[in-house]
């Protein structure tokens, strides 16, 4: 996966960045009785998003014949801050650091919320072929690739988040000689945006043009997009979406396995924008199911036992979180494997995926 060695600083991220750490010590269970009763009354359930001692508790509440196990409901405030509080109540620099944690994730979601844009309709009204975009998110998967030193998974996600929401809002009709402008602008108008050190516009005249587009014909383009959209290009990207999403599970935890999970749902979201099709899907549903495919490979893979419980758990949370129905998240998990099993045979000459990631 693309290391990340750089965050920018207009990246939107559910996450805050405090991070305190405590031990979290796994209940020993004298007999299946008493532990029962003991589990039921002190409510030592699994700590919410944190994935790997859910299934450490699940394995030994199995060989104890406890099969009647639920997951209590998430928080959306980190367990770990509230007690470092408790523990501390007259450290006021933790607790200014906590109550801000809490009004941004309570604005960001709201943002999620209120400026939902639908991207899934950007060739309605243009003589673009959906195999021309593909072969763009293709590209534009190589041409940040070469500035990794620079640019994050953002400026990607939002450079094509502009260029499918331009193209829905134009009254002005294109085609596919005109994508590869509209791409380049797309990107220079994403990298200022996310990133600190932003690609600069030279480089996309000479490097990435080949000298193709003059620094004034991005530059009117840009104006174009601008203007069309009204200059409203901050919305949430789906890449925000899954964001969200892997926080309210995981919360603040850093597992490497929980790492890899969220770097495969982001590798199998970029695969998806390469499929007009499957982005007709709301993104929220784009998301949940392109999480939960990432959890379950992660639990087929490690082979563990209960995976039918866990993967109900986790399926009904995730649907929950994303305020989504139960039936529009199996049409779009039966596509996504539909997508995944066949990617290299639909899109054969697009290496750029295996290639930067």
């Amino acid at each position: 996966m693309i290391q990340e060695t750089k965050l920018s600083k207009n990246q939107r991220s559910p996450s805050p960045h405090l991070k305190i750490k405590k031990d979290h010590k796994i209940q020993q269970l004298s007999s299946l009785n008493t532990s029962y009763q003991s589990f039921d009354q002190q409510q030592q359930y699994p700590e919410e998003g944190k994935l790997l001692n859910f299934i450490i508790e699940l394995e030994e509440l199995q060989q104890k014949s406890i099969f009647n196990l639920k997951l209590c409901s998430c928080l959306l405030e980190d367990v770990q801050q509230k007690l470092a509080i408790t523990n501390d109540p007259n450290n006021s620099q933790l607790r200014r650091q906590w109550q801000y944690n809490k009004h941004y994730y309570q604005e960001f979601k709201y943002s999620l919320q209120s400026e939902y844009v639908y991207l899934g309709n950007s060739l309605q009204n243009h003589k673009i072929s959906q195999q021309l975009r593909s072969r763009m998110v293709d590209w534009m998967i190589e041409v940040l690739g070469n500035y990794t030193e620079t640019t994050t998974n953002a400026t990607f996600f939002r450079s094509l988040s502009i260029m499918d929401y331009f193209l829905s809002k134009s009254n002005t009709q294109y085609f596919d000689q005109n994508l590869h402008l509209i791409g380049i602008s797309c990107m220079f108008i994403a990298t200022k945006l996310e990133d600190i050190y932003h690609i600069p516009l030279e480089d996309f005249v000479q490097r990435v043009s080949h000298n193709k587009y003059s620094i004034n014909k991005i530059k009117g383009m840009e104006k174009i997009i601008l203007e069309t959209l009204n200059y409203e290009i901050t919305f949430p990207t789906i890449l925000d979406r899954l964001y969200n999403l892997y926080y309210q599970c995981f919360s603040l935890n850093d597992d490497p396995n929980l790492q890899n999970i969220l770097e495969a749902s982001i590798y199998i979201l970029k695969m998806c924008l390469h499929d007009y099709s499957i982005i007709q899907f709301h993104a929220n549903t784009l998301t949940a199911s392109t999480f939960f495919y990432s959890i379950s490979d992660f639990v087929i893979q490690k082979d563990y036992q209960n995976q039918n419980q866990i993967l109900d758990q986790f399926s009904s949370r995730i649907i929950s979180i994303s305020e989504i129905n139960q039936i529009d998240f199996n049409q779009c998990q039966v596509k996504l494997k539909e997508l995944i099993n066949s990617f290299k045979k639909k899109y054969p000459d697009l290496q750029n995926l295996d290639k930067f990631s």
